[in-house]
């Protein structure tokens, strides 16, 4: 005589074990999603801080290079790319940057009353990462969006020090 044994299998417990490890991958994978856009963020930063102190030193070497009084300062960015305010062209900049907050090439612009370009803000509405220090030498403004990120050529910080930076409009 022959006696079969069956067993009673567990059923369902791989299928449990699946479920398990997909609901893990996901809260992992967004866990990992928001510390990338944090570190994408921050790497925004750096670039736009990069960005507009580059912007500041080419109106700072254009004013420099300035003969003329009335022409001190850029009237648009394009000028920064090719200075030919004498028989050497200059070039100041060499490519006009995207901004970095907005991926657009349009840039808030600071001017002074006679129109000349002293520095450049970005157009982004976005809040700050909050910290002390974006890169070494920049201390992040207290501020509520990019736009009041200011990057001005130095020998024009203390004359636009009572402008204020425009919410909106501004191109290149």
């Amino acid at each position: 005589m022959h006696l079969s044994t069956t067993r009673a299998r567990p059923r369902g417990f791989t299928y449990l074990g699946v479920l398990f490890l997909i609901s893990v991958l996901g809260i992992t994978a967004s866990a990992a999603s928001v510390v990338w856009n944090i570190a994408a963020q921050r790497d925004a930063e750096r670039e736009l801080v990069f960005m507009g102190r580059q912007f500041a030193a080419a109106i700072e070497s254009y004013r420099a290079r300035s003969t003329d009084p009335v022409l001190t300062y850029p009237r648009q960015l394009e000028d920064l790319l090719r200075d030919d305010r004498s028989i050497t062209p200059r070039h100041h900049l060499r490519r006009l940057y995207v901004d970095p907050m907005t991926g657009d090439s349009k840039w808030g612009l600071i001017r002074l009353p006679d129109g000349g370009i002293v520095g450049v803000h970005s157009l982004s509405d976005r809040k700050p990462y909050p910290r002390a220090f974006v890169v070494a030498g920049f201390p992040a403004p207290s501020s509520t969006s990019y736009q009041e990120w200011r990057f001005v050529a130095p020998s024009a910080a203390d004359t636009v020090a009572a402008i204020t930076v425009p919410k909106s409009g501004a191109s290149r």
